[in-house]
């Protein structure tokens, strides 16, 4: 499963509403970069997160519907700043991205009245929480993805409510720097961070503070 459609069943509630409808796109957006980073298509360019930019790298396909669907917007964002792409929403993967979901049985459509919602279903996303607590928990190494995954929802001010049982370990302050002590350094977190703003980065960049 691709990391953003990890990251939109996280960002989707029960009844198929966002968890953050302001920065879902965000959040799928640096996911999107991780992805296509993954398969070889960009880089992101080794520097400050204020000058890194997108880097096109390869052409042709990936072989993933999803990533396939958006890949002549993804050669358009070449020497965009990666802060700019992201706080953009680009690359836009959410149609596909709910799409490719549906058919995997991982969300289901419901039409009700002139609206439609895709609500989860299965054990995945509550499957991907619990890794992410045992991440947090240290009681499992921590991979590129899980760093990606937990600095989304630190930035988006939803890791204290979504992870199963973290209250029991950490008060809230403590869950703040615990987390941005595994994703600080991560150039697509950072991205988040600065699109995002407000007071989750607010509360982030105090308790960074006291880790310095």
């Amino acid at each position: 499963m691709l990391t953003a459609e990890k990251t939109h069943l996280l960002l989707t509630r029960e009844d198929g509403r966002s968890e953050s409808p302001s920065h879902h796109g965000v959040a799928l957006a640096a996911a999107a970069l991780a992805d296509y980073r993954a398969a070889g298509i960009v880089t992101v360019e080794d520097a400050p997160v204020d000058r890194a930019r997108v880097l096109v790298t390869a052409a042709g396909v990936t072989g993933h519907p999803v990533l396939d669907a958006r890949l002549g917007k993804v050669d358009a964002l070449a020497g965009t700043p990666v802060t700019a792409a992201v706080a953009a929403g680009r690359p836009n993967l959410r149609k596909a991205v709910i799409a490719r979901l549906t058919e995997t049985g991982d969300l289901a459509e419901q039409k009700a009245f002139m609206a439609t919602r895709h609500l989860p279903r299965g054990g995945t996303r509550a499957e991907l929480l619990d890794r992410l607590t045992a991440v947090v928990l240290d009681e499992r190494e921590a991979t590129d993805e899980d760093v990606l995954l937990l600095g989304v929802l630190q930035h988006l001010n939803l890791a204290w409510r979504l992870l199963p049982g973290i209250h029991e370990r950490y008060g809230r302050r403590e869950l703040v720097r615990r987390v941005e002590s595994l994703t600080r350094s991560d150039l697509l977190v950072q991205a988040v961070r600065r699109a995002v703003g407000g007071t989750a980065a607010a509360v982030t960049a105090a308790a960074a503070g006291s880790l310095a």
